[in-house]
């Protein structure tokens, strides 16, 4: 924001009569806890009442509205432990918490404006207490109260993809944050030569909205999807992919870190070319012609990276969606857990927290139709005989997959063994089909002799036992006998 703009906005807000639930004048008053107490309750007053932003703004009287000047500097600011305020906060908000420090001087005065984003699907808490405003004042939410379940009640109607990222538009700002000609040739549609037509199909796709007062407002949806650059839009800047390549296997030594700030439908089909040029490949000679394999299928790979932004839990502001590249494997993570069981994600219906920006990406081809990009992992990997994709979910730390290279049965420990059963029957059931012995050796790549048909009945006997699967018909011989998952 230039200094232009947030004089203005001080101006405008010292224009209120009164301190408000949204909006708190302070001179110095600069204790770190209080702060985080106040960034808690201005962030659920915010939500309760429907606004985009609260704000905490240091050098204007409180009763006057005078413009005093503050000596506070958040990045000079020090918390318990001598640490810097701008990293101890983090520590004790929760992770829906999306604030930023904006210092300037006006008049040989020192001004800081706190913009505290509203809270998203949930309160935002400091030190696991939830706060919120009574008046002027910041006050504890009492659990159970009226008020803590109307918050969660409103909370849950908020839309996070059709909030405001960048507000008090013109046509022009418009034109030039957003790519609006790639919007239209990943459709596959003709840009109309009007700039009122595109507006009215941008609009109608909810990723630019018209405001009361005729100027415009792109949306976390507009943003995230064809944004030039996510760091020109408030909060956003963490949701951009990162790709980062390590030396060996271990997060010790980083080769390459690259960002990828477009928004995700520009940035999608650069990160996987990124991808796919530094796994590792050889070459085979098949008769008079030659071509190059890659250590993990390039399906798999796009399947991941499509998956890893569009079901991260965009409310989380502490990171953003992330590739970690290995000598022996490749990590996808993102914020946010699986809203399907883990041990279902090939077959349950599909679930996902950002419906409008996975049904304009599935309109692009930038990922699947109901669900099968899963299937359509597992499947790829089975093709080359890897090792199936290893899927974490935890709340503390998101949701991991992870690809492993080289794999071949023979170096696969005996949970890598497992896990193949058990995703080779989930996939079978998919498919209306069901695993057997053959199916199994055919998915690791195995020939058919006797010492194979033994170790697969073996490994298909240890998962029974371990509940991966389960016969189809217990009724049926052994060498008619089938398999399903545990749960058909």
């Amino acid at each position: 924001m230039a200094d232009v703009e947030k004089i203005e906005l001080l101006y405008s807000l010292v224009g209120f009569p009164d301190e408000t639930e949204w909006l708190e004048f302070k001179e110095g008053n600069s204790d770190p806890e209080r702060i985080g107490r106040d960034i808690s309750a201005l962030a659920n007053s915010a939500a309760y009442l429907g606004r985009d932003f609260a704000y905490r703004i240091w050098g204007v009287a409180d009763g006057t509205h005078d413009l005093v000047g503050t000596t506070f500097n958040p990045y000079a600011k020090k918390a318990k432990g001598n640490q810097s305020l701008l990293i101890w906060l983090p520590r004790f908000l929760s992770a829906n918490a999306s604030y930023e420090f904006d210092c300037f001087e006006h008049d040989g005065k020192n001004f800081v404006v706190l913009k505290i984003a509203a809270a998203t699907e949930r309160p935002v808490s400091f030190d696991k207490a939830l706060y919120i405003r009574e008046g002027s004042s910041t006050t504890r939410l009492v659990n159970g109260s009226a008020k803590e379940a109307e918050l969660w009640r409103r909370l849950q109607r908020s839309d996070f993809e059709t909030r405001p990222a960048k507000v008090d538009l013109v046509v022009s700002d418009v034109f030039s944050l957003l790519d609006v000609d790639a919007y239209y040739a990943l459709l596959g549609d003709r840009k109309p030569e009007q700039e009122e037509s595109v507006l009215e199909t941008l609009c109608e796709q909810e990723l630019v909205f018209r405001q009361d007062n005729g100027r415009l407002r792109i949306s976390n949806l507009g943003a995230l999807l064809i944004g030039r650059d996510l760091r020109a839009f408030y909060g956003l800047g963490r949701r951009a992919l990162r790709v980062v390549c390590y030396a060996g296997k271990g997060s010790f030594e980083i080769v390459e870190d690259r960002t990828f700030n477009e928004g995700y439908a520009l940035s999608l089909p650069k990160a996987e070319e990124f991808v796919m040029a530094r796994v590792p490949k050889r070459e085979l000679v098949d008769g008079a012609f030659r071509r190059i394999v890659h250590a993990y299928p390039q399906r798999a790979v796009r399947e991941l990276l499509s998956n890893t932004v569009i079901h991260q839990d965009l409310s989380d502001t502490t990171e953003g969606p992330m590739v970690m590249l290995y000598e022996n494997r490749i990590e996808f993570s993102n914020p946010g857990t699986t809203l399907i069981p883990v041990a279902r994600l090939l077959n349950a219906p599909p679930k996902t927290r950002n419906t409008k920006l996975v049904n304009l990406m599935r309109q692009m081809d930038l990922c699947e139709e109901g669900g099968t990009g899963w299937d359509l992992t597992v499947a790829s990997c089975e093709a080359v005989h890897m090792a199936a994709p290893k899927v974490q979910s935890e709340d503390d730390l998101g949701t991991r997959v992870t690809l492993l290279a080289g794999s071949a049965y023979e170096h696969m420990t005996k949970a890598e063994r497992r896990d193949a059963v058990y995703w080779h029957a989930c996939l079978m059931f998919a498919q209306g089909e069901s695993m057997g012995n053959q199916s199994l050796r055919e998915r690791f790549g195995l020939e058919e002799n006797r010492k194979n048909i033994v170790a697969m009945s073996r490994l298909i006997r240890d998962c029974c036992e371990a509940g991966l699967i389960k016969n189809e018909d217990d009724e049926a011989g052994d060498k008619y006998r089938r398999y399903v998952p545990y749960w058909a």
